[in-house]
């Protein structure tokens, strides 16, 4: 029926689907990509997400968290879309990849990037931004010698739909050729004192390779993580706490922006990006009056002085 969600699903992918005579919107699940890190689920204004938990046995992740979607309760917002850091979802209007809360302005678009500059790039490097991508999303094109030998290097290729903005190119670069920005800031507690040995669930999990096991216990690079806290919520004695503490994004005025940004970090996130918005509205209102001022000035008025050298010049004409 026109106007109904329809979800559609195999192994691989869920759809949820809403046809009108004038728009199409598509809402789309990559099981291979997510990791059911459970950020939409969190944040969704329609409770339309569900969690799925995973299967831990002796200490290894057996079966990774995963998530379902309600056709009957989503509204296709793609709230969900906009804040998916594994960019396993996708949100479609007539095969425009947009998500209608974005369009509306009532949702920002996270700001994250990654810059190669390929004038710094040098083939002595062994190629090692391709070799420590987690995800493949870099492709590095070069020119060889008739034995093989790299000669240069012709172009650095970022699928950004892979793209997890997790810096480990960054960093294994040594001719600082790659810039990467991060969308979220924060930090990563463990709990040593509560893992089992033998437990590398958490490395097991984690997307980026931010978590490695040493001795029995995980050694977390907070520079790798993505917050995603999908390590929390497959660790079965809760000793790992994620904490978001920004959220880098567009400028949005909508409340609902607020909304997901306090589930998703704290009262205090919230209340430091509200003084920040504070700030630039007041500075914004001064700029403007005093170019309304700078506008409506009159021009200085003729003194005697001034006066008296104009007749002079006639005078001497």
């Amino acid at each position: 029926m026109r106007g109904q969600a329809i979800k559609l699903e195999n192994l691989t992918e869920i759809r949820i689907e809403r046809k009108f005579l004038t728009k199409n919107y598509l809402l789309h699940l990559n099981k291979n990509l997510c990791n059911g890190c459970g950020i939409c689920v969190e944040i969704c204004p329609q409770d339309a997400i569900n969690a799925l938990p995973s299967s831990v046995y002796e200490g290894h992740l057996i079966e990774k968290p995963s998530i379902d979607l309600d056709a009957d309760s989503c509204i296709l917002c793609g709230e969900c879309a906009v804040l998916c850091p594994l960019n396993a979802l996708t949100m479609r209007v007539d095969g425009k990849e947009i998500a209608p809360i974005v369009k509306n302005e009532a949702f920002p678009l996270l700001l994250k990037e990654i810059r190669v500059m390929k004038e710094k790039c040098d083939p002595e490097c062994e190629l090692r931004c391709q070799e420590e991508c987690p995800t493949e999303a870099i492709k590095v094109l070069t020119k060889s010698s008739e034995n093989g030998e790299i000669l240069e290097i012709t172009d650095v290729q970022i699928n950004e739909s892979l793209c997890l903005y997790c810096k480990r190119c960054e960093l294994a670069c040594n001719q600082n050729a790659i810039l990467v920005k991060k969308p979220f800031m924060g930090s990563i507690k463990v709990n040593a004192d509560l893992c089992p040995k033998g437990c590398v669930a958490c490395a097991d999990i984690c997307p980026t390779h931010a978590i490695q096991i040493e001795n029995d216990k995980p050694n977390v690079s907070d520079e790798f993580c993505i917050f995603c806290s999908a390590c929390e919520k497959v660790c079965p004695n809760e000793a790992i706490k994620v904490y978001r503490d920004w959220i880098f994004h567009t400028d949005v005025k909508a409340a609902a922006w607020l909304t997901a940004l306090k589930k998703l970090t704290s009262s205090v996130t919230v209340a430091k990006e509200l003084r920040i918005k504070s700030v630039k509205r007041r500075t914004l209102a001064v700029r403007r009056r005093e170019m309304h001022t700078h506008l409506n000035s009159k021009p200085p008025t003729c003194t005697r002085a001034e006066a008296f050298l104009k007749i002079l010049s006639k005078y001497k004409k």
